[in-house]
């Protein structure tokens, strides 16, 4: 058995959210959504690494790039690295204890801007942001597999390889292989994987040849 049910992006509670999707909300950032916020103010949301990689690129087309983190830096989530390229990137403004609130614009014209609060402060800020980015993580869909002995992460997403070698009290498990023989888990489903397209084709392609070692052990047992 191979798991691979993905991931699905993890949506903050704000309302009017699903109506913008793809007219304005993004959860990623490629050359295309850059082109279209050239030279315009935009919004991100989220505070690891994917956003600030997001950020730093963003900031080479847009006017102004405000991150919005809800903790008072981005110190406990993002590498020294891409902190210090955010802190040295003039037109990129972090916006600490922050939350996006509400969502303006309408069927016809789209989003048009959107409202955030400090939570130190109270304080509200409207900003006409026409495409805002959130990059707050994805949940794993594995909660199907609950009850059958998969092993997951804290976080829902299968433990394999390694890390799912407690299942296994005569052989360690393989790369992809999960806590239970011959179930193996490839792609935005598996933990420590790097969420990528690419990657999870060439996952795939890995456990072929995993299913076919594994399934020759078991014949040359039996």
């Amino acid at each position: 058995m191979v798991v691979a049910s993905g991931a699905r992006y993890r949506r903050p509670g704000v309302p009017r959210l699903a109506e913008f999707e793809g007219r304005g909300i993004w959860y990623w950032a490629s050359a295309i959504e850059a082109k279209i916020c050239a030279q315009q103010e935009v919004a991100l949301v989220g505070g690891g690494n994917s956003a600030g990689q997001a950020a730093v690129f963003l900031s080479r087309h847009a006017a102004k790039v405000n991150v919005l983190v809800r903790g008072p830096s981005l110190a406990a989530s993002m590498s020294r690295y891409l902190i210090d390229r955010i802190e040295a990137t003039p037109n990129i403004s972090l916006q600490p204890h922050t939350e996006l609130v509400r969502l303006h614009g309408g069927q016809d014209e789209g989003l048009t801007g959107a409202t955030w609060r400090c939570h130190t402060s109270g304080n509200e800020h409207d900003c006409p942001a026409r495409n805002i980015f959130l990059f707050v993580g994805a949940e794993p869909e594995t909660s199907w597999l609950e009850g059958c002995g998969v092993s997951v992460d804290k976080h829902g997403f299968v433990l394999t390889g390694a890390a799912a070698s407690s299942g296994f009290p005569a052989r360690p498990a393989t790369a992809l292989e999960s806590s239970v023989p011959g179930v193996f888990a490839v792609g935005d489903v598996r933990s420590g994987s790097v969420k990528r397209v690419g990657g999870a084709i060439g996952e795939g392609a890995a456990a072929v040849a995993l299913i076919h070692q594994h399934l020759s052990q078991a014949t040359t047992s039996a």
